[in-house]
């Protein structure tokens, strides 16, 4: 991955996809739907769908090659704080992307006690109000 530019649309595939997979070992066709649909709301009108693709066969490439390495859970929340410094990245935005992470951990009709630490843990890291992310839990 150092040969490459990372962008605001890998790290957001990035996490999405290491959420998706991570959090339960699995990595469903359904959960790679939504894990596309939601990286691909984020930059629709920036990019063409070929440049989207392209990127999101880096991220793969990247999660695959880092996946195993010690310390892989702390980088990917490293990620989520280098998420929450862009500055147009408001309270918004971050919940939104909380209800994604819901989504994605719903694409294969679970959602894993893991799954909801790893939003609360992040929601934390973006600074989102304990509550907002109850009822995110929650609804």
């Amino acid at each position: 991955m150092n040969l490459i530019k990372l962008s605001e649309t890998h790290y957001f595939g990035f996490l999405y996809l290491a959420f998706a997979h991570y959090t339960d070992g699995k990595y469903t066709h359904e959960e790679q739907l939504a894990v596309w649909k939601s990286v691909r709301n984020w930059t629709l009108s920036e990019i063409s769908g070929a440049e989207f693709a392209h990127i999101m066969d880096e991220v793969m490439e990247w999660y695959k090659h880092t996946m195993t390495q010690e310390g892989f859970e702390e980088e990917i929340f490293d990620i989520a704080r280098r998420i929450n410094e862009y500055s147009w990245f408001d309270k918004g935005k971050k919940l939104n992307s909380l209800k994604d992470l819901k989504e994605i951990a719903l694409a294969d009709e679970k959602f894993i006690k893991n799954e909801r630490n790893w939003i609360r843990t992040i929601g934390r890291i973006w600074e989102v109000d304990a509550n907002k992310i109850k009822y995110i839990l929650a609804v």
